[in-house]
């Protein structure tokens, strides 16, 4: 019962900080989930002193995540920059890993040099959620954001797998470079390679469902839901990278959309607005619980020193400006290419610098850190996770502050007042246009009328019919979206703001249906009562 009641406050959590959100615009959505969580930690008698299990957070909301990530990754804007994504997501991982590691050891000296690198693994992954979230309100260049999403696909192995090698460090006494290489090569190639076997039979599955005419909703979507939590546990029995398999086998299910798409339209809506939702309450979910843990770690800690408190935010920032400066130099220096003008290369290096946002992954391994070692207290572990949650802090704080001054502000989303306005503009051009030629009066004035119905429709009587020509511009309009994504006419994002258009035009539809059912049962109501 007291697991219910944690899930159930977690998700009234979220849905009061995006009721907040859309009032608050200007504030970004993971502040307002930070706030309430930390309101949640002294209001709900549950969460004064609440420890998580990394296992099951890296498992019920990691996962999922990061599948759906690779399931919307563009496959060929990827391989057209797998090297920077490559340079960006390991060769500058190691690098950022080693300096901040020897400068955390060098500034903390009592902390001892496996736990810094420990450290340093725990805040270099980056989190292209968390900048989604940060700048929801500015217009990111696409090829800049696409680099982010990439990288945080692939940099979050680099901090997992060498995490765990700087933990054994610690516990044993004992570290080799040879074989701390073979089991990051094992861990890291096992985690693709099997999450990509994986994948590849779980599309086969449902495809052979679509065959056999066993696409319903209820089997389609629950599939695609289990998956990401069947892979990774799979490759955990295997003891390779969980992450990096559920990103592969995402990016399978990617590249075989085609095959997928073999269901109807409607099961397609379906399964995106289940994941869409689904994802954007799963990132609330860590966003909050950072809220939730931050009173109980500070007050660990000022408790034993409040100078040794200032001291560790003190090494906060110096760690995440090192960071950000790191991130600069490896692009100005052309470690990693972005395909950008020459006069954009400076903002861009400081743009995707800057968006080097922390979230998921840094707060899954902060919390993942033994509770004990060798039957006492885990030594500085609440120091650890105080300059994890500073650093997180941090990196959405700096961007959201200094981003929108490099960046133009976000266009505001369609509405269907704009597109009436348009429609009726558009009408009255062409009416003029027409009136001015008059070359034939006869025929002028035919395609006049004809115009000026259009601002008024005729109203269709039989719409059963009416639903059927919906559902036929549905399959077509799909088809289109799908091949514009394919030759990069549109983003993935700029096809699913469409597709949401389209719900909400099919739902006027069905409620202007549903209101003349409605209106035929009322009169026949009046009618029987009166005779």
């Amino acid at each position: 019962m007291e697991i219910v009641v944690l899930v159930l406050v977690l998700v009234i959590a979220v849905l009061i900080s995006n009721i907040i959100a859309s009032k608050l615009t200007q504030v970004p959505l993971a502040f307002i989930e930070i706030a309430i969580g930390l309101l949640v930690a002294f209001v709900v008698p549950y969460y004064r002193h609440y420890t998580m299990n990394p296992d099951l957070f890296m498992l019920v909301v990691l996962a999922p995540l990061m599948f759906y990530d690779g399931l919307n990754t563009n496959m060929r804007a990827l391989r057209r920059s797998f090297s920077t994504t490559l340079s960006l997501a390991v060769g500058l991982a190691l690098v950022t890993i080693s300096i901040v590691g020897v400068v955390t050891h060098l500034t903390l000296t009592e902390l001892a040099l496996p736990l810094s690198f420990a450290l340093a693994a725990i805040i270099t992954p980056t989190d292209a959620v968390a900048v989604s979230s940060v700048t929801a309100n500015i217009e990111m260049p696409e090829e800049a954001m696409q680099t982010l999403k990439n990288e945080s696909l692939f940099n979050d192995a680099s901090g997992i797998v060498i995490f765990d090698l700087a933990l054994q460090a610690f516990t044993t006494g004992k570290f080799s470079f040879t074989f701390g290489f073979f089991d990051f090569s094992y861990v890291f190639l096992g985690g693709l390679l099997l999450g990509m076997i994986l994948g590849s039979l779980l599309v086969s599955l449902r495809t052979f469902l679509i065959s056999h005419r066993m696409d319903n909703s209820s089997v389609i979507v629950t599939l695609g839901i289990l998956t990401p939590f069947f892979v990774y546990f799979v490759a955990e029995l295997a003891h390779v990278s969980g992450i990096l398999a559920v990103v592969a086998a995402g990016l399978v299910h990617g590249v075989q959309e085609g095959r997928l798409r073999l269901t109807s339209t409607k099961i397609q809506v379906v399964s995106n607005t289940t994941w869409e939702v689904l994802s954007d309450n799963l990132n609330g979910f860590v966003f909050v619980l950072l809220g939730v843990s931050l009173p109980t770690v500070i007050a660990d800690i000022s408790y034993r020193n409040n100078s040794f408190l200032l001291f560790l935010m003190g090494l906060s920032i110096l760690l995440y400006a090192l960071m950000t400066i790191l991130r600069y130099l490896w692009l100005r220096m052309g470690f990693a290419t972005i395909r950008v003008r020459p006069e954009y290369k400076n903002t861009n290096c400081w743009i995707i610098a800057l968006s080097g946002i922390h979230g998921t992954i840094t707060l899954a391994l902060a919390f993942s850190l033994p509770l004990t070692l060798h039957g006492t207290v885990f030594p500085y572990r609440n120091d650890l996770l105080f300059i994890a949650s500073i650093v997180i802090i941090l990196s959405m704080l700096v961007p959201s502050l200094i981003l929108p001054a490099l960046l133009p502000r976000q266009k505001e989303p369609f509405l269907w007042e704009d597109a009436n306005s348009a429609r009726r503009k558009m009408i009255n051009y062409a009416i003029q246009k027409i009136t001015e030629l008059n070359e034939y009066p006869l025929e002028t004035q035919a395609v006049i009328s004809t115009l000026h119905s259009q601002n008024k429709p005729e109203k269709i009587k039989n719409r059963r019919i009416l639903r059927q020509l919906f559902a036929q511009t549905r399959d077509v309009e799909n088809d289109v979206l799908d091949e514009m994504v394919a030759n990069e006419d549109i983003t993935e994002k700029e096809r699913r703001l469409y597709q949401r258009t389209m719900l909400t035009r099919d739902a006027h539809s069905d409620n202007s249906v549903l209101k003349s059912i409605w209106r035929q049962i009322a009169y026949r109501f009046i009618y029987f009562f009166k005779r």
